[in-house]
């Protein structure tokens, strides 16, 4: 958390560079849960609800290769599972285990306490 406030004296001045700032700093946060920002974005979306693999490569706009390896990944951590659709058995949903909503919930608590601080920070600054 060091770097943000040197970092935050020199605002970026793009609204594309002001959200890849904040990416950053939320890839940060959930390396402290030792999650990458992939991994994250993938409890974040099936915090929301299980998801056929394919869906969620389309809601991550992601390659479905790219998202095959990061669920791969959460699977063998136990974050994730993979089961057939009841509906139709050649579908995969993935969904959340417990030890994943657990794992959400303090990433989603270490991005949170990361913005609040820099929300303070910028508060302090002249105006």
């Amino acid at each position: 958390m060091a770097t943000e406030p040197s970092a935050l004296a020199q605002v970026p001045t793009h609204p594309g560079h002001t959200l890849a700032h904040i990416a950053r700093i939320v890839e940060r946060a959930v390396a402290t849960t030792e999650l990458s920002l992939s991994q994250y974005r993938v409890l974040a979306t099936l915090g929301e609800g299980q998801e056929a693999a394919s869906h969620l490569a389309e809601k991550l706009a992601v390659s479905r290769p790219s998202i095959t390896g990061v669920v791969d990944g959460l699977v063998a951590r136990g974050l994730v599972h993979r089961e057939h659709a009841s509906c139709d058995r050649r579908r995969i949903d993935v969904g959340l285990t417990e030890s994943g909503r657990a794992l959400l919930a303090r990433a989603d608590a270490a991005v949170e306490e990361r913005l609040e601080r820099i929300g303070q920070l910028l508060e302090e600054l002249p105006r």
